[in-house]
């Protein structure tokens, strides 16, 4: 279990990954595809993508919106295709920048870091767009939560401050980025969350989660438990644009990486 605040000295300084070269030309193919999540795998069609095997990807039919990994690929095969599902999306962008620890993540203000669109494409499948007046996305009053004591935020219940607290411990607070004042984050839960705020006043403002929960939610006191941590150990700079990603996925992203990360 991790410890908000505590430091971490298990990682190493040189954060290269190896160049590799790859097509983005479309290779029809099987896919065996491991879900480690769920402990099974499974074959899909592919037409869209250029796969080897280690791949990240994310597929339609029952799993789709969890991540798979390719264990194999073949090109030789007869099959009828309405017995397949399919892979619809790589689940990752290459990570660039510059970043240096603090705490349980990793730090930049490079401006050239990872961006919340790219960081989702590693996380959480691409949108699919819908025409359905039922599924349109009405936004009311944000939360507001002060950093500088998130549990005297307006609507805090006690047991959900007290998972938001789990949260954090257990390194599920993802991705934060915040440039000019406006601010991105993914929590993981059951799935992954998007929030959106902005910076006003050493408080998050405005702030929205994409869970169903009707309250000031757990993912989003989870993100200001942790910028009121690290902003009183002296980072980030609550006044700059930055990126924080939490460190064990920041190092697993870089093992997969095709472009070299300094840290």
């Amino acid at each position: 279990m991790r410890m908000m605040g505590f430091g971490r000295d298990d990682k190493k300084t040189e954060a290269a990954a190896p160049q590799t070269e790859k097509s983005d030309q479309p290779v029809r193919s099987l896919v065996r595809i491991r879900f480690d999540r769920f402990d099974r795998e499974l074959t899909y069609f592919n037409d869209r993508f250029d796969l080897k095997e280690g791949d990240r990807v994310f597929v339609s039919g029952k799993l789709a919106g969890q991540i798979g990994v390719v264990i194999s690929v073949t090109t030789k095969f007869r099959i009828k295709r309405s017995d397949y599902e399919c892979v619809i999306a790589p689940a990752q962008t290459p990570i660039h920048g510059t970043y240096r620890p603090v705490a349980d993540k990793m730090l930049s203000y490079d401006g050239n870091a990872l961006s919340p669109e790219a960081f989702r494409m590693w996380v959480m499948p691409p949108e699919e767009p819908t025409e359905d007046p039922e599924d349109e996305v009405i936004i009311g009053d944000g939360y507001e939560i002060p950093l500088d004591d998130p549990r005297r935020a307006e609507g805090v219940d006690d047991a959900v401050f007290r998972r938001a607290l789990d949260i954090c411990r257990q390194g599920r607070v993802g991705y934060i980025a915040v440039r000019d004042g406006v601010g991105r984050a993914y929590v993981e839960g059951e799935h992954w969350y998007e929030l959106e705020f902005c910076m006003r006043n050493h408080a998050i403002a405005e702030a929205y989660c994409g869970c169903p929960y009707p309250g000031l939610c757990k993912h989003l006191l989870a993100v200001a438990v942790t910028l009121s941590a690290m902003s009183k150990r002296g980072e980030p700079d609550l006044s700059r644009d930055f990126v924080l990603i939490d460190a064990d996925r920041f190092f697993g992203m870089v093992r997969q990486n095709e472009l070299p990360v300094t840290v």
